[in-house]
């Protein structure tokens, strides 16, 4: 019987270790996936300068993201600049590496 209820504790320990888990990767999934997650709006597709929606996403060390808004923004009828984009993210990159000494393969 002792060994019948250790292998049962056993087996609900695993079962308990395996949900906390699973419960841990939802809830930091949102962090994982980043901006991605979240569709831009039509204001973002509308800002002043792509040029400086680039330089900011640099700027921060993110990932250049002209592709998303580009799809995006298409909903909208909204052509993005991506060479525009991309220079100002260039730049931003360049003086995020300055400031980090981070180099990335972004």
């Amino acid at each position: 019987m002792l060994h019948c209820v250790t292998r049962l504790e056993r087996n609900l320990t695993a079962e308990r270790v395996f949900t906390e888990g699973m419960l841990r990767v939802l809830l930091f999934l949102p962090l994982l996936t980043g901006c991605a997650l979240f569709s831009a709006s039509e204001a973002e597709c509308r800002p002043p300068s792509w040029r400086q929606v680039g330089y900011d996403d640099g700027y921060f060390g993110s990932i250049h993201q002209d592709l998303r808004f580009m799809q995006q923004c298409r909903r909208y009828g909204i052509e993005v600049p991506q060479s525009e984009y991309l220079e100002g993210w260039a730049d931003g990159y360049l003086e995020w590496d300055r400031r980090t000494g981070m180099k990335s393969t972004k």
